[in-house]
């Protein structure tokens, strides 16, 4: 095969092999849920070229500790295969994956760009012939066998950019915008809470406290007493355990006002829970974190408030219902890595863990009102409700 060559039902010569057995690496360093939802693209441009193929989607077993549920369940992958956290400096754990990976008979490996030191020169080692990956400028660049090629340097590219690259190298046509992202496989479950007046309306003011991106809690509470009080709206405050006295002090809020209110919390669920209540909302307003992937995944229209994050722009292609609101103040341009939050320096200097719903909040979303959030929350419940945008 050469490094150029296409590979898959879509190959320009029908002389390689089917591929029954796919691994995609995906050893990412200390990921958010979001970070594994948006996996589901490059699963499923490798499901279109193989409809038939057992995918095993690699990961660091750290992670699948921590998100075994999402990944078991929720991928559609035929296997999870643990391999070696990215901290790990011993060589025997990598010894051991390869020899696992060895066993398992792959056709194919394909490497997200986002893999950290499980790379194609593993995939060589265990003895897999097709490695298809995007060069990043190491030395396991010369372990691939068809190199994925982007249309503009990755820093310009948006997830659906990714999509057509690696659909391509892989023999593929690449998919239509709205279809690149699947449906979110979720086992039914009864959410009682959903049968109330609409529109319902699901708030996750919430995030990881590492980093604060959250819109005020002062602010989420005017946007709910409008949503009850001027729409009739049903809310449901989502978020983790962690979460509930704000979403329990965000509940008190609104009932001061208005008694007769529906407002459920939903705290700390299992995510099958949690994804079956989703789909059953009219609308998702909140902060850059997890659960609007979730939602978006799931075809559920967002309106997701960004401050210091510039990512809006990688998924406003592959998210047809998803609706960002932002100030696009400069701090959105500041690099950092995974581990280098923390050192993160803007003009206005943001503290930038979350301390507590009292603040300090990021200057890039306390200077973002409640009008530009009320009328993007109003234009996505008109537009669903109109049949405007693509139906779920």
């Amino acid at each position: 095969m050469s490094r150029d060559g296409l590979v898959g039902s879509g190959a320009a010569s029908p002389a390689v092999p089917a591929v029954r057995r796919v691994c995609l690496f995906a050893q990412l360093h200390r990921p958010g849920l979001g970070d594994l939802v948006q996996r589901n693209i490059l699963l499923e441009v490798v499901r279109r070229v193989w409809p038939g193929a057992e995918i095993t989607l690699v990961v660091g077993a750290g992670l699948y500790r921590r998100f075994a549920e999402l990944l078991d369940l929720h991928l559609g992958v035929s296997h999870v295969l643990p391999c070696p956290d990215p901290t790990t400096a011993d060589a025997h754990p990598y010894d051991e994956f390869v020899a696992r990976l060895a066993g398992r008979g792959f056709d194919l490996c394909v490497v997200d760009p986002g893999s950290h030191t499980i790379d194609a020169g593993h995939a060589e080692r265990a003895g897999i012939g097709a490695r298809v990956g995007l060069p990043r400028g190491l030395a396991s660049d010369a372990d691939l066998t068809v190199r994925v090629r982007l249309p503009a340097p990755p820093g310009r590219c948006d997830l659906y950019d990714y999509a057509c690259a690696f659909a391509r190298a892989l023999g593929g046509s690449p998919p239509a915008p709205e279809q690149t992202v699947p449906p979110l496989a979720v086992r039914p479950e009864p959410v009682p809470e959903l049968v109330a007046p609409g529109p319902r309306v699901g708030v996750h003011p919430g995030g990881q406290p590492h980093w604060n991106r959250r819109w005020p809690l002062e602010r989420y509470h005017a946007l709910c007493e409008r949503l009850t009080g001027e729409l009739g709206a049903s809310l449901y405050l989502l978020g983790t355990a962690a979460e509930l006295p704000e979403l329990t002090a965000l509940r008190e809020r609104v009932w001061a006002i208005r008694r007769d209110a529906v407002v459920h919390l939903d705290v700390g669920r299992p995510l099958n829970r949690t994804a079956n209540l989703l789909a059953g909302l009219d609308l998702l307003v909140g902060n850059d974190s997890g659960l609007a992937h979730v939602a978006a995944a799931l075809g559920v229209p967002t309106v997701v408030l960004y401050g210091p994050t510039g990512t809006e722009t990688l998924w406003s292609r592959v998210y047809p219902r998803h609706r960002g609101v932002s100030l696009r103040y400069p701090c959105q341009a500041i690099t950092h890595t995974v581990d280098g939050v923390a050192d993160r320096r803007c003009a206005y200097d943001c503290v930038v863990p979350y301390r507590s719903p009292r603040g300090p909040y990021p200057r890039c979303l306390t200077d973002l009102e409640l009008a530009p959030v009320w009328a993007a929350t109003t234009e996505q419940l008109h537009a669903d409700q109109s049949g405007v945008q693509h139906g779920r």
